[in-house]
């Protein structure tokens, strides 16, 4: 089957637009509304479905008139549209999500780099380049963007040749069965995007045209330029205090006896700042707005035959360790998506011989945040280790001190065996690859409710 991604553009006024923003972001609403900007002011509505890229290798992807999702760049797209949206470099133009999410990531041969999980309805992005008309430090890089998660899968098993073979015939698929969990996101794309399908999903993105940047001296416009530097500012502060922390984390690896590998700090790292909200984690999908999980879940029930476990679908998710109605999130050290370049960062002796290192680096980092001599007090890495715990979990095998059976997720977070329906199950596949070797982030209030 070829794929034939349909998407949806149409160019759209203030007005036409107004109540649509004011549903997913009434603050920003209030702010243009205070503007009244005029008919030139347009806006490009777009629709994508599950799956397609809005951004590929930075290059910006738009629907053109026959619903095709092609380059800007591409001779199908109308000049004037062009010329209104590529004043970013020709990749994404400052936007805003109307409906539910999409992922901006990078693409590596065994996992994803996702950067901050999912946005979700919304959240403008995408201003860093254009509020700064001096040359900025800030390259377009490689990114892709999709409608949706790409950062997907299932939690059990869903390798059986036989039962992908069905699939194979009753979605016209032309993926084989899956090897590893980055295999998932093909087949999920494939299945939502056939026309029987019975859950149609789409991203829908709201795009401004370059004329809504032209007022940057004008005094009338600074709440709507206010706004997008106050994200920024905001979403930037980890990344702006980095370089401390970085000092901070070598002073303590520099007077840990035991000598860690590369991908043991890497991993440690990534483990904080996904406990202080910076980086993304996995969870259990809740509703649709990752994808047509539901949609997918029936599937894999009716059609695939699942058995014996639920089809749960992971995919990235965010903790927030001061609000105590965040859910917990995971790593598994059989899906890294933590960024690893080093080569010797791969090397490693068993998974549960690096959750125990893991483990004791954290202990250790705990010591040394709390002990008063950084004078970090009143930093999210002081808060963390009052507030949040690392529990470590593997199966089948003799387990080190301070390990938990993955047998055991389940009891704490039902989320691991509810589907989008709602339906609570009793199994949980506790010997997929996932669980083998995973590290759960919660609120230390988490087991004491349960």
């Amino acid at each position: 089957m070829s794929l034939a991604f349909k998407g949806k553009l149409e160019v759209q006024t203030w007005d036409q637009v107004r109540e649509d923003v004011a549903k997913v972001n009434p603050e920003f609403a209030r702010i243009i509304d205070e503007i009244n900007p005029d008919k030139k002011h347009w806006l490009a509505r777009a629709s994508y479905p599950y799956g397609s890229l809005i951004l590929q290798r930075a290059l910006f992807m738009l629907p053109n008139q026959q619903g095709d999702i092609v380059a800007i760049t591409d001779s199908s797209i109308d000049p004037k549209l062009r010329a209104g949206l590529d004043y970013n470099l020709n990749s994404n133009p400052v936007c805003m999500i109307l409906q539910n999410s999409c992922e901006l990531f990078l693409p590596l041969e065994s996992h994803t780099v996702s950067f901050h999980g999912l946005i979700y309805s919304g959240e403008p992005f995408g201003a860093w380049r254009v509020l700064n008309p001096e040359k900025t430090q800030q390259p377009v890089f490689i990114w892709d963007m999709s409608a949706g998660a790409r950062s997907i899968f299932m939690l059990p098993k869903i390798s059986e040749d036989k039962k992908h073979i069905k699939l194979r015939k009753r979605f016209d698929l032309t993926v084989s069965t899956p090897k590893s969990l980055m295999a998932h996101w093909e087949i999920f794309r494939q299945i939502a995007n056939h026309p029987t399908f019975e859950h149609p999903w789409q991203c829908e993105v709201l795009f401004f045209s370059k004329n809504w940047f032209e007022h940057l001296e004008d005094v009338s416009w600074k709440n709507f330029y206010y706004y997008f530097h106050d994200s920024i500012w905001r979403g930037t502060e980890f990344f702006r205090n980095q370089v401390l922390w970085n000092l901070i984390f070598s002073i303590i690896l520099k007077e840990y006896e035991a000598k860690s590998s590369g991908y043991i700090i890497d991993t440690v790292k990534y483990l904080m700042f996904a406990g202080i909200g910076e980086v993304p984690g996995f969870g259990p999908a809740k509703d649709n707005s990752a994808g047509p999980i539901l949609g997918l879940q029936n599937v894999y029930i009716k059609d695939y035959e699942i058995r014996n476990y639920p089809p749960i679908i992971m995919h990235p998710q965010v903790f927030n360790m001061y609000n105590l109605e965040s859910s917990p999130i995971y790593y598994s050290l059989q899906f890294p998506i933590a960024p690893e370049f080093m080569p010797h960062s791969r090397t490693r002796s068993s998974f549960v011989s690096d959750l125990h290192e893991i483990r004791s680096l954290i202990q250790r980092h705990l010591q040394e945040f709390l002990s008063g001599k950084y004078n970090i007090d009143d930093t999210p890495f002081y808060d963390l280790f009052n507030l949040v715990s690392f529990d470590y979990f593997h199966n089948n095998v003799d387990l080190h001190a301070g390990m938990r059976n993955s047998s055991e997720m389940p009891l704490e977070d039902k989320n691991l065996l509810t589907t989008v329906d709602g339906v609570l199950h009793k199994n949980f596949p506790d010997m997929c690859s996932f669980v083998k070797g995973c590290i759960r982030i919660s609120h230390k209030t988490f087991t004491k409710k349960v």
